[in-house]
């Protein structure tokens, strides 16, 4: 594939793009610049960022803001590549560093405060996922100390925290098959997080990765979770170990692999993909996640406007679009480029 070009790259300071991470991805050196660690995401997206757009430099978001606001402002960055994920360990910030952006001015890729709080809010996303006509889980959930009435939905049930992210607090203790069990895993949960969590119905079937690349996006072939060992103590989904635990992902070979589907429900996929990525206010990438029915019945299950940019994300050599980590880069840069107003793309 041809190298791309920028569509309109804006005039910057003294770097073309600031990398914004967490602080706690790297160390700052003697000189002052801060240093991605070594085979990490964001090591890995500065490199190829360095390769194809000049001058990169990596900027730490701190718990001291103002210093981050002062680094960014002495930068004057053409564009904000922006890789954080919380701020001091809240992923709920998310959104509030996506909006200080914005108060700033600066240009940046990705989704932006609306989208970032759509997408977290687990119930919200779904209502507005099934106002298109898009299938989603049954759910209700529960806030505080509110008591578990007859819910109307057939176990098994999933418990999750309704703000989580990176399958927080998702395990096989998440699945539950009773009323003593829900009540007792809400407990568990309400005592360890604070939060509201949402009980959905289990569906039944294939769990699909669908990533989206560009403004008006490109769905790109649907990725599968494969668990290639069966048994009763095999994962039903996809828990925070089974994404984090290389060795508990061996011993289950578990494996990411192109979706073989019928054509059919490839135009239904592509088709919910991009009325989805546009309702939730998404921008330049992200990744929905599916569950297919062994009748063929796409269900929502989330979004994540900030998937894992890792080239290895799902499996070895398969990044979050299933394609090559360095076009998947370049393309939302391009991305974040071409949807700039041309008054700020020409800004000093």
């Amino acid at each position: 594939m041809a190298e791309q070009k920028p569509a309109h790259k804006p005039q910057s300071g003294p770097c073309d793009i600031a990398l914004l991470v967490d602080e706690e991805t790297g160390a700052r050196l003697k000189s002052g610049r801060f240093v991605p660690d070594r085979g990490s995401v964001e090591a890995r997206v500065h490199a190829c960022l360095t390769q194809h757009y000049g001058h990169v430099t990596v900027v730490p978001f701190t718990r001291d803001i103002v210093a981050t606001i002062q680094e960014l402002r002495a930068l004057k960055p053409g564009l904000v590549f922006n890789l954080t994920e919380w701020l001091d360990g809240d992923r709920s910030l998310d959104a509030a560093i996506t909006g200080l952006l914005d108060l700033l001015k600066v240009p940046y890729t990705g989704t932006g405060p609306s989208g970032m709080r759509l997408a977290r809010d687990k119930a919200l996303s779904k209502a507005v996922v099934a106002g298109l006509g898009v299938d989603v889980p049954r759910h209700f959930v529960v806030n505080g100390a509110d008591r578990i009435h007859d819910h109307g939905l057939a176990y098994p049930l999933i418990v999750k925290p309704q703000f989580g992210d990176a399958s927080e607090a998702v395990s096989v203790n998440s699945v539950v098959r009773s009323g003593p069990e829900l009540r007792e895993r809400i407990a568990a949960l309400r005592d360890r997080l604070g939060a509201p969590v949402i009980c959905e119905e289990f569906i039944s079937g294939r769990d699909l990765y669908v990533a989206l690349l560009g403004n008006e996006p490109q769905v790109m072939p649907p990725v599968e979770l494969v668990i290639g060992k069966k048994g009763s103590s095999a994962p039903q989904l996809a828990t925070y170990r089974l994404k984090n635990d290389g060795a508990y992902r061996t011993r289950w070979r578990i494996r990411w692999q192109p979706a073989k589907l019928e054509d059919e429900v490839v135009k239904s996929i592509e088709k919910a993909s991009r009325a989805i990525f546009h309702a939730l206010k998404l921008r330049d990438y992200a990744r929905i996640d599916f569950r297919l029915t062994p009748e063929n019945r796409i269900v929502f299950l989330e979004a994540n406007p900030n998937p894992d940019l890792h080239p290895h994300a799902m499996g070895i050599n398969l990044c979050f679009a299933g394609v090559d980590h360095g076009d998947a880069i370049r393309r939302i840069v391009e991305a974040a480029y071409s949807r700039m107003p041309r008054d700020v793309a020409k800004r000093s």
